[in-house]
């Protein structure tokens, strides 16, 4: 991601000027742009944009309709929020990249505008944290889920290949164990390789060792 040089600043009623002061000191141009100019025309190149909150609320339908329209065309943070108003994990929810609060001291405020020109998130360390968690939690139950189907989907008997497979047992050991042909072993294998996703014995054996683990 390349870094944003033009900040398209939308203002509700309070004007921002030392905002756009301190992007232009980090040699990002400012533009004032009214809602419908981004949204009803082609995005604008390497563009930014900062939104101002002011006296409005976070929780109105009309700007979180705003801000989900312009979240999916440009990198969007919110100005001039209410600590009590408007809470960081409401902002990430939204797609914002970062929020900049109305009494946020100004080499903040700087640090802010960097950070997200760079293509990177402004917000709290503990908050971002939180999330890649939960996001991880996330995929791994999905993953249980997924590992689970899989071994519903399995019969009785591709279920005693695999664990005749895990004590490193050939197709013909495997054959003459169970009382059937090599080519039937084969055909199980390749049904099993095609339920759990696995591309060999070697991968074969990680799944069977995770599945016993779920």
């Amino acid at each position: 991601m390349g870094r944003y040089t033009r900040l398209a600043l939308i203002e509700h009623q309070k004007r921002t000027q030392n905002l756009g002061l301190l992007a232009e000191s980090l040699e990002i141009s400012v533009v004032h742009r009214a809602f419908s100019e981004l949204v009803d025309h082609s995005p604008e190149p390497e563009t930014m944009v900062a939104y101002s909150l002011g006296s409005e609320q976070l929780s109105r339908s009309h700007i979180t309709s705003e801000i989900a329209a312009l979240t999916k065309t440009y990198p969007l943070f919110l100005v001039n929020a209410r600590k009590d108003d408007v809470r960081p994990i409401q902002a990430l929810n939204l797609g914002a990249r970062g929020i900049i609060y109305e009494n946020d001291h100004l080499d903040r405020v700087l640090t802010a505008i960097k950070v997200i020109s760079q293509g990177e998130l402004y917000y709290p360390r503990s908050l971002l944290s939180d999330k890649i968690e939960e996001m991880m939690l996330r995929r791994q139950a999905d993953d249980s889920f997924t590992t689970v189907s899989q071994i519903n989907s399995l019969t009785p008997q591709e279920l005693k290949i695999i664990e005749l497979v895990a004590t490193g047992a050939r197709n013909k050991e495997i054959a003459e164990h169970l009382n059937i042909s090599a080519h039937t072993v084969k055909t199980h294998l390749s049904s099993i390789f095609r339920k759990t996703g696995a591309r060999n014995r070697v991968e074969l054996l990680k799944w069977s060792s995770y599945a016993t683990s779920v």
